[in-house]
């Protein structure tokens, strides 16, 4: 069954469930515009890492990938190679590794070619890190900067009412609980941005592609109601209790109305 609000369930914000919420609700888009791709183009989930290193003032972010390295210790002890022979290798020295930084998990959807060769969009869904003020916040924001530059369509997606809000672009958009902004690559420096409460629905928008090609729609609010049954939120939610983020008042007030019983009148 969907959850009790019209728009974004304020309850799936908290950060004890956003792990969980985030990874279902990548998986339900991609999943989505899969059926909507056209031929050649296909969606993936990527999770990549960032390292924020040194002090605050001195940081640097890169962005890595797992790498797997070997290396050859010189034959001693009697160890040769010979023909092509394996040489054996001395016992390792146990050591206590530097302080290699902050590291931050992130995931995001890709619309990509079925080869993987091209990439089209990017397809962001914020998490708390990301709206932080310190090093996670800024490794987002260069991961951000790098894909504006690399002439990527971006789609960013912030469901959370709680930390930072990202810069959308001048003027400012309304002031609102929600913000998707799409930034087609050729519109550039102009994007679109979508603003909504809590008491909204949550628009249907519209997921750029290449040059020329149609975008295609991204119905998020079928994809949060379809998380929102298979994660089993339904009996994990305790709607007799506040949000986490709080509501301010005249939204906690509307919330706790959904959840009223209705008075049933008594007959004469």
């Amino acid at each position: 069954m969907p959850s009790p609000f019209p728009g974004m369930d304020p309850y799936l914000e908290n950060p004890l469930r956003w792990g969980g919420v985030h990874l279902r609700t990548l998986v339900a888009i991609s999943t989505q515009l899969n059926r909507l791709m056209p031929d050649g183009y296909t969606t993936e989930i990527e999770q990549y890492i960032t390292v924020s290193e040194g002090s605050e003032d001195e940081e640097s972010t890169a962005r890595r990938n797992p790498d797997v390295f070997a290396y050859e210790v010189e034959p001693s002890n009697g160890a040769r190679r010979r023909n092509g022979a394996t040489a054996l290798m001395e016992a390792p020295t146990s050591v206590t590794t530097l302080d290699t930084g902050d590291v931050h998990k992130h995931r995001r959807v890709l619309i990509q070619s079925t080869d993987g060769k091209t990439i089209l969009t990017a397809i962001e869904l914020l998490s708390p890190s990301n709206k932080s003020r310190g090093k996670s916040g800024r490794a987002y924001l260069a991961k951000r900067g790098e894909c504006l530059a690399a002439g990527t369509n971006l789609v960013e997606i912030d469901l959370l009412r709680d930390g930072v809000r990202l810069p959308l672009g001048v003027p400012r958009p309304p002031i609102s609980d929600y913000y998707i902004l799409v930034s087609e690559a050729e519109r550039r420096p102009s994007a679109d941005v979508w603003a909504f409460t809590l008491r909204q629905p949550i628009p249907i928008f519209p997921i750029p592609l290449k040059s020329g090609m149609q975008p295609v729609p991204l119905d998020l609010k079928s994809c949060l109601d379809l998380v929102y049954d298979e994660g089993n939120y339904p009996i994990k939610v305790d709607y007799s209790k506040p949000a986490t983020p709080p509501l301010n008042l005249p939204d906690a007030h509307w919330a706790a109305s959904l959840f009223a019983k209705p008075v049933k009148k008594k007959k004469k």
